[in-house]
């Protein structure tokens, strides 16, 4: 299992033009079409104009002289309409279906991620890349064909201005380079604040999260919750705000000024160039007309860049997903893991990332070395911050040991049977999610298990399977869990694995959970992994495992057949004879 971190650079562009090459060059050409015929509108104005001036002034003669130009004009006019907006709805189209392809994308490779990557970027990040930075993104690729069309018109015009005065067009080139100089001092000071803006917006989404999921706690600390939302949802809002307020502000007032260029143009050719240049008034008037045109489309193309610069710095953060892939063979074998018999850990470590303050090192996970054998229950016990967890987290696959190997019989875990060997395990950790489908096909005889389970788990009356789904997971916590707990032992697995899963039970449900599923489970030949402190069931284990400060301290075997008779509860499951509603005890 190795993490990918050689990801292709992705850009708003090259996003677009993966879906749909032909397409968007077509729609970039009509852009360029509609920029084109935009620089067309000031020579037939001019032109219309100084052969106006010369003809004869008879009314009925005027408009017979002016009908093919008025003709033009508006043709002209009406191919702008059609080719600017087909551009406009052909790259939206693109940008549309294009972003939704990366959504799911950005899915396949979160799902793709390493656990510990994924805990490391956070929860909060991911779902703000997931939804926000792809709506940036879609936002600023709409935004290319007006660049295309106010890109090409000023090109247009300025290659319009070579024809009137070489002189005046070089004047133009050189304000539009020094503009475009200036531009890009505040442009970059506005990109620093929209980056630290979104990084500010991941705290707010984190705030988010906590007053949603923390409702039950800040609904009895009225102090508590107001300095909550003060901390975690005002003060990250009115930061990222006034981020991207004092970028826009950056990026508005050099917009401006850059505006300005084109009357300092005009101010030139109008106040000091015929002092020093013979410029006829039909240039004057041109030079003119075409600087005050051009100045519409060097606004909007300022006013884009801000959306740009935003689809930017998404890209990046959406780019930036790809460090923490894991890199699995695309050949998957399963080399004889069917019949396994034996499962452990050999020299495992691990160590957690330094903390984000620097202040502490990352809990380390010493090497360790276990091994399990089917048709076997353990327990593994310790205190808060033991490494129980941890330890759990490796041998169900989801971490990757710094050192060391996870093998089962004599077959070591590695990238070419990582995803078989995970097939084989299922987990029911303490922040687990409960979906409310099965994503697999029932059989009737599954769903006779399913009833029968509901039953004895309590769960009868409180949900149901319907076509695959429960019809409801809105339960308590500990109905959620004997809900995950069905679908653990529907998926039939070699390997269970339960972080605490006991500890928001009433004791009926604990004594069903310890002295008669573990059982049910161990006589299935399953192998069983309990992180549990519940020490009064102690006795229903084959083997006690204590840990401390990341280290296994102690291994205690137990004599299941001295110390704890397996009690007989006729729990051939799914067949239930009778549940006995008070003590939720199977009988026969």
């Amino acid at each position: 299992m190795k993490t990918d971190s050689s990801a292709k650079p992705l850009s708003i562009l090259t996003l677009l033009f993966r879906y749909s090459p032909k397409l968007l060059v077509f729609a970039s050409v009509l852009g360029a079409l509609a920029g084109l015929l935009y620089s067309l509108i000031i020579p037939f104005v001019l032109k219309e104009l100084e052969r106006q001036a010369v003809v004869p002034t008879l009314h009925n003669t005027a408009i017979v002289d002016t009908h093919s130009g008025v003709l033009v004009y508006f043709l002209v006019c009406l191919l702008i309409l059609l080719s600017k907006a087909t551009s406009i709805i052909l790259v939206n189209n693109i940008a549309k279906s294009a972003t939704g392809e990366l959504r799911l994308s950005i899915a396949d490779k979160i799902s793709g991620m390493t656990t510990d990557g994924m805990e490391a970027v956070g929860f909060s990040r991911l779902l703000n890349i997931l939804i926000d930075d792809v709506n940036t993104v879609a936002a600023a690729a709409v935004t290319i064909p007006m660049l295309m069309v106010s890109a090409v018109t000023v090109v247009g015009m300025l290659a319009y201005l070579a024809t009137l005065n070489l002189l005046v067009f070089g004047l133009t080139m050189v304000a539009i380079i020094i503009g475009v100089v200036i531009f890009q001092v505040p442009m970059s000071i506005a990109s620093g604040l929209y980056r630290r803006a979104r990084s500010v917006r991941d705290l707010l989404q984190e705030g988010v999260r906590g007053l949603i999921t923390g409702v039950y706690e800040l609904k009895l600390d009225p102090a508590k919750a107001a300095r909550f939302k003060q901390e975690e949802l005002a003060a990250p809002q009115r930061e990222s705000v006034a981020l991207e307020k004092l970028g826009d502000a950056l990026i508005h007032l050099a917009g401006t000024s850059s505006d300005l260029l084109s009357f300092f143009i005009i101010g030139l050719v109008v106040y000091i160039a015929p002092r020093y240049i013979n410029l006829p008034p039909s240039q004057s008037y041109g030079v003119v007309m075409a600087m005050l045109y051009i100045a519409g489309p060097i606004a909007a193309i300022l006013a884009m860049l801000r959306q740009l610069q935003m689809g930017k710095i998404a890209v990046t953060r959406i780019g930036a997903l790809g460090g923490h892939r894991e890199q699995l063979d695309e050949l998957q074998v399963d080399p004889g893991l069917a019949n396994w018999r034996r499962f452990g850990v050999n020299m495992v470590s691990y160590r957690y990332p330094q903390s984000p303050l620097g202040d502490e090192d990352g809990f380390e996970l010493a090497p360790i070395s276990l091994a399990f054998t089917r048709g076997e229950i353990n327990f593994i016990v310790g205190g808060n911050g033991s490494g129980k967890s941890t330890l759990s987290k490796l041998i169900s696959l989801h971490y990757k040991a710094r050192e060391g190997e996870v093998y089962f019989d004599n077959i070591a875990v590695n990238a070419a049977n990582l995803t078989a060997a995970r097939s084989r395990i299922a987990v029911i950790f303490s922040n687990y999610f409960l979906f409310r489908k099965l994503y697999r096909p029932v059989t009737e005889i599954e769903q006779a298990q399913i009833q029968e389970w509901l039953q004895i788990l309590g769960l009868a009356g409180k949900t149901e399977l319907v076509d695959g789904q429960f019809t409801t997971t809105k339960l308590s916590d500990g109905q959620r869990r004997r809900l995950a707990l069905l679908v653990a032992m529907l998926d039939d697995k070699d390997i269970y694995i339960f972080d605490e899963w006991a500890a928001d039970q009433d004791p009926a449900f604990k004594q069903i959970f310890y002295r008669d599923i573990l059982q049910h489970m161990k006589r299935q030949n399953k192998l069983v992994i309990v992180i549990t402190h519940d020490d009064r069931y102690f006795e229903c284990a084959d083997r006690l495992i204590f840990m401390e400060s990341g280290s296994v301290t102690e291994v205690r075997e137990q004599n299941l057949e001295q110390e704890f008779p397996v009690q007989q509860t006729n729990f051939p499951l799914p067949t239930v004879h009778h549940v006995d509603a008070d003590r939720f005890v199977i009988s026969a």
